[in-house]
């Protein structure tokens, strides 16, 4: 089995790829983002350096995402 190279030269085999895109369409459809828009583009980074530090759960992952998104809202009202 093949794996892909994300940033950081770690290595995502096609499972793990899996994993991330399930809970990054999930928070794409919570938050109503498109796919390719910057909000998601920055959930997608941070998302994927979560689950090469260790978070491996959906679950956490998904709660994760949405701590990052209510955070960085939070930093939005505060500018």
């Amino acid at each position: 089995m093949r794996s892909l190279q994300a940033f950081g030269g770690i290595a995502l085999l096609p499972e793990d790829l899996d994993t991330l895109q399930r809970v990054f369409d999930k928070l794409c459809r919570e938050y109503r983002w498109p796919r390719e828009s910057a909000q998601a583009r920055r959930f997608g980074r941070m998302l994927t350096r979560e689950y090469q530090s260790g978070t491996r759960d959906e679950g956490l992952l998904l709660r994760a995402g949405q701590a990052f998104v209510s955070q960085a809202n939070a930093q939005k009202k505060l500018a």
